[in-house]
């Protein structure tokens, strides 16, 4: 604490203690109790009764249940480099962030560094213009500016900084109002009181109070006597040179005598920092947040290659005062620029903590630092004293990483006995399986009331049946999981190439997991993440599961249970298949490229695009289905009416192999088939919607059809459009426009109509008199599938194990360097290949 500045002095016994009381509900109120300070003559306080915080808060609770926010805004934030002039690109980006959150009804307060840095330039300016032409030539040699007081700074920045921060609000239509702070606003009644009553007029006008310390009343090296007590709830002033019974004196390291104070530590109102702490105290602020040019508080100063433990520095999610482990974090020295260091800020921090107002500490140099604390994402350093029962999502990823190589040393013989326990659990808890499916299918239910529109409670229904898990289900899903682990034998270290480099020299690339995969789903089956999961297992791969509140915890939290006790017969690390049901936000996980590998999503259309918008993680999941049917004008039309049937209506049409469009020649439908061809899907319940050239060509027989909004539409599994054509051509033009790639379909008895329809159409897959059903993985013989591709760059189709894995090439010698193979294409080089299967010679 020396090294960071904070002085450690006895508090006067005149003091008045104020003993803790009961937690504090985290509901804003407005009554407040009345505080009593002492002046600094008589040399006590009582400080303003809080209550201690909320042990449940969490950040996912800051969208909602934070109204009153105070934010501090540090020297190294708002300042370029070596604290000379303002930066306005990262001004400007607090800004905006800040009205965005007042214009959503909070209550923000900004404490600001700055106004010496502001100064600073505007005076170097003036002091070269007074110096004489021989003092500017010797200070440009010898390249040091001129001595500058940082009271005469802050005067003369105090009205430059305010008027850019008021010309930039206004730009957002909010108002602002300079409040300039010294130590006897807090020791002082009468200035404490109105001080708080001005801040709170401003706030319910909808203004927004900025605050700063009035350096201009402090020598530049006077102390402010004053301290915070984080420990016994007091504020109260005290003398520097005043040694009472509790300090001791004792000979440093450097051999100069020190003074050590062992009562309870202090914070002195020396900076920005300790202001923020005392005026979110005394405004009831329920979030303090202090942004520096640190992303949080690690392990070890950040610079450091190693902590105290042996690792490299570690960002700590949450801060808990109370934890032994917190004392041994080292903060390292003040920072560069401003009069706060770390170790400042942590007093504060555990000040505020101490009366009911949690921080967050952050790094202000990230443009929407202040947008992602308010979407309740995990960014910076939350002080708490939840007791933490889950982890960082970085640190859930590095745990994951070492599962999974625990995972990947195992024998193949191992995991799949790992796989054949979890389909024998699953068969024999199947009835506490369909228990807990139908709580979750009730409690989504029971959220839609009959006063939600029409279409609202529809999809909700449709969430609740791809929820709903049956015996039928589940006894397939445990057979699934069973020739998974058939698969688990030869997944992992399969020759896939063997190549003769040269003479004793050999070649050889076999698979290898991947390493971290995670599973995001939303309205989903369960069982379909519980065979994703066991493809991880089976490939050698550890697996995150992150779902939502429509993802049916109960069920999932049941099958994690399942996945983790056949780990543990095994003696595998749970973290090889870890839930989250915490109330994350997604994109912390997806924003962890660093540290996992593939992101697979299971749910609707929008989770997909959701994931593929916020990571450069890759994603392996079932690409868009805007899948076609083209009944040709000679097709048998009872085979055509059965594939279009099977097509939209297989399964419980959730996929994305289901039928969205039907295109259907235009001389059939002047042949009067266009009931024959789509009765059984009227029957069965599919919404049938009239594209714009079938009403405009065909009025009559689509009269009873309502118009389709669109024709790139991926329709939900009640719906479907119909659109004519008037030849193969067309119908192939319109599939390569409006379709996604996936999977279409040719209903015809002429061969070769089907095979120009093959080369035509630009899909991953091209069927002949089927169904598009038939596209998955299980179908092509590549086992339970992992999701589907449509980009070119990549094995396009239906995504088996394969997907989860990738390979290494293993090169084995005796002494070979690349000198004595010679040149390249001499005799040297044999360069032999053989098939991994038959060994046949494949070199041609």
């Amino acid at each position: 604490f020396k090294e960071a500045g904070i002085m450690l002095r006895p508090v006067q016994h005149s003091a008045l203690q104020i003993a803790k009381v009961g937690q504090r509900p985290w509901n804003f109120h407005g009554s407040r109790a009345k505080s009593q300070v002492a002046s600094m003559a008589q040399l006590g306080a009582n400080l303003k009764l809080k209550k201690q915080a909320d042990n449940t808060f969490l950040r996912e609770d800051i969208p909602k249940n934070v109204k009153r926010v105070i934010i501090k805004v540090g020297t190294s934030v708002l300042t370029r480099d070596q604290e000379f002039g303002v930066s306005l690109t990262r001004l400007a980006s607090l800004v905006e962030q800040v009205s965005a959150l007042v214009h959503m009804g909070k209550e923000v307060i900004i404490v600001t560094s700055g106004a010496v840095g502001f100064g600073k330039m505007k005076l170097q300016v003036q002091a070269v213009m007074s110096q004489t032409v021989r003092n500017t030539l010797s200070w440009g040699s010898n390249a040091s500016p001129p001595m500058l007081d940082s009271r005469a700074c802050a005067a003369a920045g105090q009205s430059g900084l305010m008027t850019l921060y008021d010309a930039m609000f206004s730009q957002y239509g909010v108002s602002i109002a300079q409040i300039l702070v010294t130590m006897s606003d807090f020791q002082v009644d009468a200035h404490r009181a109105n001080m708080c009553e001005t801040i709170k007029e401003l706030l319910a006008l909808g203004i927004v109070p900025i605050c700063n310390e009035n350096d201009v009343f402090y020598s530049n090296t006077e102390s402010r006597e004053f301290v915070m007590s984080h420990q016994n709830n007091t504020i109260s002033t005290f003398n520097p040179n005043f040694k009472g019974p509790g300090t001791h004196q004792h000979t440093g390291a450097d051999g100069e005598d020190t003074d050590e104070y062992r009562a309870p530590k202090v914070v002195r109102l020396t900076a920005n920092d300790s202001l923020t702490a005392l005026l979110a105290v005394q405004l009831d602020a329920q979030l303090m947040i202090m942004l520096s040019d640190v992303d949080g508080i690690y392990t070890a100063p950040p610079g450091r290659s190693f902590d105290i433990g042996g690792s490299s520095p570690k960002l700590l999610h949450t801060f808990n005062p109370d934890d032994p482990k917190m004392e041994s974090i080292e903060y390292g020295r003040d920072q560069r620029v401003g009069r706060g260091g770390m170790a400042a800020k942590v007093e504060s921090a555990k000040f505020a903590l101490n009366h009911g107002v949690h921080c967050i500490l952050g790094n202000g140099h990230n443009q929407d630092i202040l947008q992602k604390i308010f979407e309740g994402r995990s960014v910076g350093t939350l002080f708490t004293r939840q007791i933490a029962n889950h982890e960082a999502p970085h640190v859930r990823a590095l745990e994951a990483r070492a599962a999974s190589r625990q995972l990947v040393a195992l024998p193949a013989s191992d995991r799949r006995l790992i796989l054949e326990s979890i389909a024998a659990k699953i068969n024999k808890q199947a009835e506490v399986i369909l228990s807990a499916n139908q709580d979750d299918v009730n409690q989504l239910n029971s959220s839609f009331d009959d006063e939600v529109p029409r279409g609202v409670k529809r999809q909700a229904q449709y969430q609740a049946q791809a929820m709903l898990l049956t015996k039928r289900k589940i006894k397939a899903l445990a057979t699934a999981v069973e020739a998974i682990a058939l698969q688990a034998s030869h997944a992992v270290g399969k020759n896939v190439r063997w190549v003769k480099v040269g003479d004793g020299l050999y070649l050889e690339q076999e698979t290898v997991p991947m390493g971290v995969a995670l599973c995001v789903f939303d309205d989903t089956s369960p069982d379909v993440v519980a065979e994703v999961a066991a493809l991880c297992i089976a490939s050698g791969n550890a697996i995150l599961l992150k779902g939502t509140e429509r993802s049916g915890h109960k069920t999932m939290s049941v099958l994690h249970k399942i996945f983790t006790e056949a780990l543990q017969e095994r003696k595998v690390s749970l973290n090889a298949c870890t839930l989250i049901l915490q109330r994350e936000a997604f994109e912390d996980y997806l924003s962890l490229d660093g540290h996992l590998d593939i992101v697979i999503p299971r749910g609707g259309r929008e989770l997909l695009d959701f994931v593929k918008a916020n990571t450069k993680i890759p994603v392996l999941g079932d690409a868009e289905g805007l899948c076609h049917v083209y009944v040709h004008e000679d097709a048998d039309l009872g085979m055509a009416a059965k594939i279009i049937a099977d097509s939209k209506c297989s399964r419980s049409g959730f996929g994305s192999s289901a039928l969205q469009t039907l295109l259907i020649h235009s001389k059939l439908i002047e042949q009067g088939h266009l009931e024959e061809l789509i009765g059984p899907l009227q029957l069965a319940g599919v919404v049938t919607y009239a594209g714009p050239r079938l009403r405009a060509q065909f009025r009559t027989q689509a009269i009873k059809m309502p118009a389709a909004r669109s024709l790139n539409t991926e329709w939900d599994h009640g719906a479907c459009a119909v659109e004519v054509v008037d030849s193969i051509d067309e119908a192939m033009t319109h599939i390569n426009i409006h379709g996604s790639h996936h999977t279409d379909v040719i209903v015809t008895s002429d061969d070769m109509a089907a095979r120009t329809f093959s080369k035509g159409v630009e899909s991953a897959c091209v069927f002949y008199n089927c169904s598009t059903r038939f596209s998955d993985s299980y179908s092509f013989g590549l086992g339970n599938q992992v999701g589907m591709e449509t980009k070119r760059a990549y094995n396009r189709g239906p995504v088996g194990i394969e997907g989860l894995m990738t390979s290494k090439w293993l090169l084995k010698g005796k002494g070979h360097v690349t000198e004595t193979m010679g040149a390249q294409r001499t005799s040297n080089w044999v360069l032999q290949k053989k098939c991994v299967t038959c060994g046949m010679d494949v070199s041609g």
